[in-house]
């Protein structure tokens, strides 16, 4: 087991797009990244072209949309980065890296992401 302190990512909890759970202060939710901000202020002003296809879930099966495009799959590259240094942390920490882990596992997907930053620019806009 490390003894080295576990920090594994520079910032803390702080999006308004993160779901609301419990995570210790070393964890970073994805869409605090810079470049997460750019691409979601990007998506938010010009919502990037998407696909309906069949979804197979364990209780069975649907449509699902999901966003394409290389703004959409540089999203999940940057979510899909933090999620593994979370689980690399884990692996390598054990027990006491699982809330950060855990914490990657509840963050927000990158159509729920897209999603939340077109409503939060449409209700800036119907402010006026």
């Amino acid at each position: 087991m490390a003894t080295a302190a576990l920090i594994t990512t520079a910032l803390a909890i702080a999006s308004p797009l993160a779901t609301t759970f419990l995570a210790n202060d070393n964890t970073a939710c994805w869409t605090d990244d810079a470049r997460a901000k750019m691409l979601l202020a990007s998506c938010a002003s010009h919502p990037p072209a998407g696909e309906w296809s069949k979804a197979f879930h364990a209780y069975g099966e649907g449509e699902a949309f999901r966003y394409t495009g290389y703004r959409a799959e540089a999203l999940s590259a940057i979510r899909d980065a933090y999620g593994q240094r979370a689980l690399d942390a884990y692996h390598a920490h054990g027990e006491a890296a699982y809330p950060q882990f855990d914490a990657w596992c509840r963050s927000i997907s990158v159509n729920d992401a897209i999603d939340a930053a077109a409503a939060d620019v449409y209700a800036v806009k119907m402010e006026g």
